[in-house]
């Protein structure tokens, strides 16, 4: 396949973008990835100074999933992951009483006992992947139907909190219609990344670098006779420089694009942008606190995470590794996600330490702060929220509209571009960036008119061989 005449422009040096770019390069096809940001990664963020010797991360926390792309990332790159055992160890907090999870301290205790645990992981699960429409919010599902508390808790954590929303915010019918399309069931199998994300990403950007170009903002996409220009600025004088390009694959989140950060010049066809607005981002952010003097292992036991219904679910980074300073994770989500992002540092902190302790068991102390980071993503131009959800009434169809291609020349990827149910993940974000790249391949390749014929999932085995100058899977 002849290169073309002007380069594949990419738009984000996030997980998709990354993994569009390195794609078109192992087939040959020249790109430039112009990214806002003075770094690789999107909403992937790792702090290395908090713990010494021990990163946690401030956007993604986890892979989710025993056999997705990221673990062949890591492998390529001599990263390990290790097993989390996140709700295994969770502890969900009832009437101020901690019940371990599944191994349950009060197995016959009526709120949260081994019913509330089945009907939690079990039958409500299977009553939501059989709703049938009118689709309506989680909230409104539990409320015609309350179940005990505990399993309300299991229910809200794995299928509102975990997407970064409210619960009355997401709807059943289109997160069911994603479940099932899912290749691994989510939430019981997650791995931490030895390393952190922020080291793997650089570390696959690497022998490309000179591909890249940090600090690039898109501003505008035109076309003008039959050519495409991306208009950007760079720099504190915001200096304008204008790039042509053969195809150009917009990577951007979600939230950016709801906030017509970039302008399209002709605008977006209307089903596009009205998918575009249909979908929900969330709105949350992990603040990473050490602690010091207190006793949260002696009273709840060597805990993953702890949540008493709120806005904050508390996770342990650290578990299973002695020696290390107390970690705690508070990811916060939803309205008062938002709330928070507004306030000053330690009125954040205030409020955030507020509501744990009025969770905790009685005795239970997280004893002070030492140091504490956070990256407010709702505040991020360049992110604006956290991931995309489907709200009530929005199904995969917003998702494979979202992803479609454009007249053969624009193309979209990013985590709320997957149709296969793996949204919101790293790996998802990974497999639109790969599918993308195909797509703008296939159009150089047949013309344009050919290249929207597809906007799906790519399969893992049809990756093919990377240039020998780049990290293979």
């Amino acid at each position: 396949m002849p290169a073309p005449d002007e380069p594949v422009v990419v738009i984000g040096a996030g997980p998709a973008g990354l993994a569009c770019g390195e794609r078109l390069l192992a087939a040959g096809v020249p790109c430039l990835l112009l990214e806002a940001r003075d770094r690789v990664g999107g909403r992937t963020l790792t702090d290395y100074s908090l713990a010494p010797g021990f990163p946690v991360e401030l956007g993604a926390q986890m892979i989710h999933g025993r056999h997705v792309v990221t673990h062949r990332w890591a492998a390529a790159l001599g990263l390990s992951t290790t097993p989390w055992p996140i709700l295994q160890r969770s502890r969900m907090v009832v009437e101020g009483r901690a019940a371990a999870f599944p191994w349950f301290a009060f197995p016959l205790y009526p709120r949260f006992g081994t019913r509330a645990f089945l009907r939690g992981v079990r039958t409500i699960p299977r009553e939501l992947m059989a709703h049938r429409p009118p689709d309506e919010s989680l909230a409104s599902f539990l409320a015609r139907r309350p179940p005990p508390e505990g399993a309300r808790r299991i229910v809200e954590i794995l299928h509102a909190h975990a997407y970064a929303a409210d619960a009355d915010q997401i709807g059943v019918d289109g997160p069911a219609e994603e479940a099932r399309a899912a290749s691994e069931r989510f939430g019981y199998r997650n791995f931490r990344l030895e390393g952190g994300y922020s080291e793997l990403f650089r570390r696959r950007a690497d022998p490309w670098k000179d591909r890249i170009r940090l600090g690039t903002r898109a501003t505008r996409i035109r076309v003008a006779n039959d050519h495409l220009r991306v208009e950007t600025e760079s720099g504190p004088d915001a200096s304008p420089a204008t790039w042509a390009a053969s195809r150009v694959v917009v990577t951007v989140p979600l939230g950016v694009l709801q906030h017509r950060a970039i302008e399209f010049d002709p605008p977006l066809p209307a089903s596009k942008q009205r998918a575009i607005d249909r979908l929900a981002f969330g709105t949350g952010y992990a603040l990473q606190l050490r602690l010091a003097g207190g006793n949260l292992r002696e009273r709840l036991g060597n805990f993953s995470v702890v949540w008493g219904g709120g806005a904050s679910s508390f996770h342990r980074p650290a578990l299973g590794r002695p020696g290390l300073p107390e970690i705690l994770t508070s990811f916060t989500v939803g309205r008062e996600a938002g709330r928070r992002s507004l306030m000053s540092e330690a009125e954040r902190l205030e409020a955030t330490l507020a509501e744990l302790r009025s969770i905790l068991p009685s005795g239970a102390d997280p004893g002070r702060v030492g140091a504490a980071s956070v990256h407010l993503w709702p505040l991020d131009p360049y992110s604006r929220g956290a991931y995309s959800f489907l709200p009530v009434g929005v199904g995969l169809d917003a998702r494979r509209e979202l992803a479609a291609p454009v007249d053969g020349r624009l193309f979209f990827a990013g985590e709320a571009t997957h149709t296969a149910g793996e949204s919101t993940t790293v790996h998802g974000a990974i497999e639109t960036g790969y599918r993308a790249a195909d797509e703008v391949l296939r159009s150089l390749r047949t013309g344009p008119a050919v290249a929207g014929e597809s906007a799906g999932r790519t399969a893992g085995p049809s990756v093919p061989r990377f240039h020998p100058a780049l990290p293979s899977e």
